[in-house]
């Protein structure tokens, strides 16, 4: 049977257009492989968010295409966000491309294999967790986004077909939803009227055999005491809250087109960490961004080292072409922009191994992702705030789990941002 094979790029809410082309693939007869080099048709779903990001989904094309020049690959067909922002470029500059998709244009893909396949989906995560996408697009408009012009406006998935979709996952054994979207805050308001998160997680949490609900990207400017409260009293929610705030100067977030300030932010952390004990919080930072002054930036750090954030990530900004910040004076050198993300990540670090230390001798939750590789270790796992590829690992020394089984787990040891810890 001829392979295929999909490099999926960027977030989660692209892969899962990725589980769409590969279910279509398959159902055109082909068979799934990992392994490029085994690959008759090699699908590249690209990332065209920020600078990185591009640079690597051109860097794949080439890969792909030099596979394709030695005879491996017959077929290289490209799609994605990259796509939909440069297609004329991509077009004119890779003839190696058999076929350009646009974004999410599954129509076109299925006469490139003329099928007629339902728009079914292909899992590509690990058997016993899937991402459930609640909506795309967004009508937030930072200045410093592409995603509307990519993505465009919020379009979000009823309750009734998001509820459908989970009971289907979970009769596959699936343990863990993971709900995603660009601002998961916001589902419900364009077909609705009003935020409907709270509600769906209500639903979800009443699914028989589901056992984990994860919930990403949660827009500060769109939390409601509703959700925090709605959050603390589902049991198959976990206790885990992304809030990307980017940054907490309010004339950054001003310019940022942000929509909240340093005051609200410290509200909705104060407001989740004294109604749910134990509740992680979750958020990215932007360095660099057009008017940080060295004392914004030092805002910027005393107010994470002031809330310990317990997961963070920091990115320099890239400045992106067709979005307002583009032109916004003045700029900040890109190693001035790298020298704060190290700052951050530096205080982070030391935050995070403070946290996981005061987590020895306790028992946790941890969901068992698969066998480790690692010498010492039995298995590879994640607790409650530890999301896939995003945060940290909890490595097992002993005892007996089926991967994705969620065990109960001594934690006996911990670094930076892993622990290690024995199945009870």
């Amino acid at each position: 049977m001829k392979k295929f094979a999909i490099v999926s790029l960027g977030c989660s809410k692209n892969l899962v257009d990725s589980e769409v082309f590969a279910y279509i693939t398959e159902s055109a007869g082909y068979e799934y492989t990992e392994e490029l080099q085994k690959a008759e048709v090699i699908i590249v779903n690209t990332c065209g968010f920020i600078l990185d990001a591009k640079e690597e989904s051109i860097s794949t094309i080439l890969e792909v295409a030099d596979l394709k020049a030695s005879g491996k690959c017959k077929k290289l067909i490209v799609t994605g966000c990259l796509v939909k922002r440069y297609f004329e470029d991509i077009k004119n500059s890779f003839p190696e491309i058999d076929e350009i998709i646009q974004l999410k244009d599954f129509s076109t893909f299925k006469k490139v294999f003329k099928i007629s396949a339902t728009e079914d989906r292909k899992l590509l995560t690990l058997p016993h967790f899937a991402y459930l996408r609640v909506s795309d697009g967004c009508n937030n408009h930072c200045s410093y986004c592409a995603i509307p012009a990519i993505r465009g406006e919020l379009k979000s998935v009823s309750i009734e077909k998001l509820v459908v979709s989970t009971e289907s996952l979970v009769a596959k054994g699936i343990r863990e939803i993971i709900l995603t979207a660009q601002d998961t805050a916001q589902y419900g308001v364009d077909i609705y009227g009003e935020q409907k998160l709270p509600e769906l997680l209500q639903k979800l949490n009443a699914i028989k055999n589901l056992d984990w609900i994860r919930i990403l990207y949660l827009h500060p400017a769109h939390i409601s005491s509703e959700m925090i409260e709605m959050i603390a009293k589902l049991p198959k929610v976990c206790k885990y809250f992304e809030i990307p705030i980017q940054h907490i100067n309010n004339e950054i977030l001003s310019s940022m087109n942000r929509k909240v300030t340093k005051e609200r932010v410290s509200e909705i952390i104060a407001e989740i960490r004294s109604k749910i004990p134990g509740a992680v919080i979750r958020t990215t930072l932007i360095t660099g961004y057009p008017g940080e002054t060295e004392d914004r930036f030092n805002e910027l750090k005393n107010f994470v080292e002031e809330m310990k954030f317990e997961r963070l990530g920091a990115f320099t900004y890239s400045r992106e072409e067709d979005t307002p910040a583009f032109d916004l004076e003045p700029q900040v050198s890109d190693e001035i922009a790298e020298q704060r993300k190290d700052e951050l990540m530096q205080i982070q670090q030391n935050i995070s191994e403070e946290f996981l230390a005061g987590l020895v001798g306790q028992k946790i939750n941890v969901i068992i992702d698969k066998k480790s590789s690692e010498e010492g270790f039995l298995y590879e796992g994640r607790s409650y705030f530890d999301s896939p590829e995003i945060d940290g690992v909890v490595f097992v020394t002993e005892g007996n789990a089926e991967i994705g089984d969620i065990v109960e787990v001594e934690i006996i040891d911990a670094w930076e941002y892993d622990m290690i810890g024995s199945i009870i």
